[in-house]
């Protein structure tokens, strides 16, 4: 017998000025099921998803919630009704205790009013043990947690609220392998008492595993929708981008001699990582491999200047390096684009054409530093056209864009500073498949125009489709420096895990 319906979407459209984000989009959640929605970046999923969680009106169409029409005028109009959302970018109150994140708004008083800290330190700890963290996290600030356990803590809260729909938004993103199993373990646990999820992601290797039913959305409509069974990787990606699409991308190897750009030497720094070695050639490819924690990215911010090493040596062309901030990196053309993108590389208030020009404003100055905006808006716009970036206006503020385009601005923004080293960090986490293969297409573009690239990624496909020599790192340690066609995704995997090539996973 079928599951009953939880949730009913009817005809839903909502648009922005010009711009129609959902045009008669229909979803049905049926009760104890996991709905994944899939498309790709600008597809409509996250205004849909606000739409459920309260947190926009549509301008049409209906909702019906067990089924009774209802509207949700806000997000705690929606979370009374018990629908929760963790968002893909973590949303939580930095220097509160994770007990005050999981219990603000529902705080748990005693009988004479006063805040029962007793029953909430209880009652947190057996929510972030569900999810397979420590209970002494409890008592700590969500600053001094990685970034993977605050994204945890924010699902632990939406759980522990006994949420009738839990929308996940990209929930693996800043996961590692071993919290995203975590992860699927409560979703399957949570479905069995009789709850929805549903599941927005761009990894459809998770989709596979996790999900009962896809829908696809394209251009604000709603394309397609498959039962797990019914669902094939083609089928989906052809639903997604109105194409045909290879995720098989191989960078060649270059072929030319080709100098040493950077050599690092036994680099540490205490409590991050210890005694990294490596070298990386013009026109190649490095790739950083390993799980959340493992010292990647402080790695590179050495090189960056901007988290010094406790020992080791540099060398950047030959000579002897060693910077003192980010300023010094980019005056030797070593460019780093961060992880973060939308705390670290871009000014989400501030238009597009600003954002492109950031960094870059002495050449459109004139003597005395007065910026010409005609200067600025050609130099933004030669940005736009170059990388293929969706806008409607260059003044539009920049947090409008797509995760994927917003990408595009930081990465078009690195290159106008025409680098000889260029650090990408994840850069395409949270992306769709399409903006992904645009990236990939355009990262190896670059290797073979003679830039050295280093690639971190959590995506072992992408790794291996990529670069040309890989280093593995596990909790701070370096465990391999292999070459991309005398290894596998297997090999690779044990070395981040901190076993050795030839031992067996126990499953």
């Amino acid at each position: 017998m079928d599951k009953a319906a939880l949730l009913d979407l009817e005809n839903i459209s909502k648009s922005f000025g010009g711009v129609q984000a959902l045009e008669n989009v229909s979803i049905s959640v049926k009760k104890g099921e996991v709905h994944a929605i899939v498309g790709e970046n600008g597809a409509g999923k996250s205004t849909l998803m606000k739409i459920i969680a309260g947190a926009l009106l549509p301008d049409s169409g209906t909702i019906k919630f067990e089924e009774r029409k209802i509207q949700f005028f806000s997000p705690r109009d929606a979370a009374r009704n018990g629908i929760s959302i963790v968002y893909q970018e973590p949303i939580y109150f930095r220097e509160l205790s994770v007990i005050e994140n999981i219990y603000i708004g529902d705080e748990l008083r005693n009988k004479q009013g006063m805040l029962d800290w007793d029953s909430m330190t209880k009652g947190a700890s057996e929510a972030v043990q569900k999810m397979g963290l420590p209970v002494d996290i409890v008592g700590k600030t969500m600053s001094d947690l990685m970034l993977g356990s605050q994204q945890l803590v924010l699902i632990a809260r939406s759980i522990h609220k006994e949420a009738k729909v839990l929308i996940l938004d990209e929930p693996t993103a800043i996961l590692s392998q071993a919290e995203t199993e975590l992860l699927f373990k409560t979703i399957r646990e949570v479905k069995k008492q009789g709850s929805s999820i549903i599941y927005i992601s761009h990894r459809l290797e998770e989709i596979f595993k996790i999900a009962d039913r896809i829908s696809v959305l394209r251009d604000g409509k709603k394309v397609a929708e498959y039962t797990l069974q019914e669902a094939t990787e083609d089928k989906l990606v052809i639903s997604m981008t109105g194409r045909n699409f290879s995720f098989d991308i191989k960078k060649k190897p270059n072929g030319k001699p080709s100098k040493s750009i950077l050599s690092v030497k036994n680099l540490s720094r205490a409590g991050y990582y210890q005694n990294v070695s490596f070298e990386i050639k013009s026109g190649e490819i490095l790739g950083f491999y390993g799980l959340v924690g493992a010292g990647r990215s402080e790695v590179v911010k050495a090189i960056y200047g901007e988290m010094h090493p406790d020992e080791g040596e540099i060398l950047f062309e030959g000579e002897k390096y060693s910077p003192k901030n980010s300023r010094e990196a980019i005056d030797r053309k070593i460019i780093y684009v961060p992880e973060d993108r939308r705390q670290q590389g871009l000014f989400l208030i501030r238009a597009i054409r600003d954002n492109l020009s950031a960094g870059l404003l002495r050449s459109v100055s004139n003597s005395i530093g007065i910026i010409n905006p005609d200067k600025e808006s050609t130099l933004a716009q030669s940005q736009v056209d170059s990388l293929k970036i969706k806008i409607s206006s260059l003044l539009t503020p920049v947090s409008s864009l797509s995760g994927g385009n917003q990408q595009k601005v930081v990465l078009s923004r690195g290159l106008t500073h025409k680098p000889e080293l260029l650090i990408l960090d994840e850069p395409t986490h949270g992306i769709d498949v399409g903006t992904k293969s645009e990236i990939h297409k355009l990262i190896t573009s670059l290797a073979q125009n003679n830039i050295a690239i280093i690639l971190i990624s959590s995506e072992l496909p992408e790794i291996l489709a990529l670069a040309d020599n890989i280093l593995v790192m596990h909790e701070g340690n370096m465990m391999g420096y292999l070459k991309r066609n005398e290894t596998d995704e297997e090999s690779i995997l044990r070395l981040a895990l901190g076993l050795s090539e030839k031992s067996n996973i126990q499953n």
